[in-house]
């Protein structure tokens, strides 16, 4: 009788986590559970609405504030993909990281989600590591070079790549923020004299190594960490262009603007292949001009604003060193070591080709 007791009970215990795995549990599911279900659910809505109804979605996301002039492109660019499917296609745009951290977002996007976001050169070569050079120091020169490439047919293959290696459609690199240039409590104007110079910048090895190659000591931070990194002496500085620089009030926090120009940066906007090609071929369309039209001008406008960026953070106490008083020559020969480093010789020679230019 005992050993048959024993045996009940045995068998109970291994029903009751049999029951708790079914459902039958009484521990809530936790919040972040709960808001990925919702997320799920939300996600699968979206699919089956566009299918049934012939209305698309899409969630784009970046990381500058809702006062950035490439947030407002973003909007106009909405609401121009808006009136010209006449609402079919819907471009919901999230500032402020609101869609999540960037390498989450790419992996949804990845996986086929309506998902899409502004990227650079540098985060595209983690995939296909041509696109890195876009990004390397003293390569592109001016907004006119962005838009030759426009048709470069070996851009074309890197983004074909791009799409059939790992499911990321590239819908415009027109987004030009300009050159970049140092912001430091710290002064030089070679790479000797910025040796040891702890710059904030992005944690993509081209990032990484450009900022190398000038004689500073890279240091990654989050965008919106950037600010309170260098109030509190994690780093002595940043490299932004002067726009992003401006609005981030970075002037209130460093001493010298060192206008190395160092990156000529432009952007990416991407979203998920698979669902870029589910649209139909008359969307696509107008998705990519409206999306190119949007940041041409926006570029343009920018390239303008430019100088009074630069000049309000001059009036707020800021001590310039201008581009002509910085060993530029040094600074070149220096950067083609981030070339080597990352076996981008090739890439850049095919597009100076393109370009009509030689490697100095």
């Amino acid at each position: 009788m005992k050993r048959k007791s024993l045996a009940m009970i045995c068998a109970l215990a291994m029903v009751i986590p049999l029951f708790t795995a079914c459902g039958g549990s009484s521990s809530a599911p936790s919040k972040a559970e709960e808001t990925k279900a919702e997320n799920s659910k939300a996600e699968d809505t979206q699919v089956e609405n566009a299918s049934e109804d012939g209305t698309y979605k899409l969630l784009f996301g970046h990381t500058l504030t809702e006062q950035d002039p490439f947030h407002q492109a973003y909007l106009k660019w909405a609401e121009a993909v808006k009136q010209k499917t006449n609402g079919k296609l819907i471009i919901e745009v999230y500032p402020n990281s609101q869609l999540g951290v960037e390498e989450d977002v790419l992996e949804q996007m990845k996986q086929g989600t309506n998902v899409g976001w502004q990227t650079d050169a540098a985060r595209l070569g983690n995939y296909v590591n041509e696109f890195s050079v876009l990004l390397a120091p003293y390569f592109l020169e001016n907004l006119d070079e962005v838009k030759e490439l426009m048709g470069s047919p070996t851009i074309a293959g890197w983004e074909k790549k791009l799409e059939d290696e790992h499911n990321i459609k590239v819908i415009s690199f027109a987004y030009v923020q300009g050159y970049r240039n140092i912001f430091s409590n710290k002064k030089g104007t070679n790479p000797t004299e910025l040796k040891g110079m702890q710059i904030r910048t992005a944690g993509a090895p081209i990032w990484v190594s450009g900022v190398k190659s000038l004689g500073c000591t890279p240091v990654s931070l989050p965008y919106g960490d950037m600010y309170n990194g260098i109030q509190t002496k994690v780093v002595d500085g940043c490299e932004l262009p002067y726009i992003a620089a401006n609005n981030l009030k970075i002037q209130e926090v460093t001493k010298y603007i060192l206008e190395t120009r160092h990156f000529y940066q432009n952007n990416f906007m991407v979203c998920s292949a698979e669902w870029f090609n589910k649209l139909p071929a008359e969307y696509q369309t107008i998705l990519l001009d409206e999306c190119n039209k949007a940041g041409l001008e926006v570029s343009e406008q920018m390239e303008k604003d430019t100088d009074a960026a630069k000049q309000a953070m001059i009036d707020a106490g800021m001590e310039y060193i201008p581009y002509d008083q910085m060993d530029i020559a040094a600074f070149k020969e220096s950067s083609k070591k981030a070339y080597e480093e990352l076996g981008l010789i090739e890439a850049r020679d095919a597009i100076f080709a393109e370009l009509g230019r030689s490697a100095e």
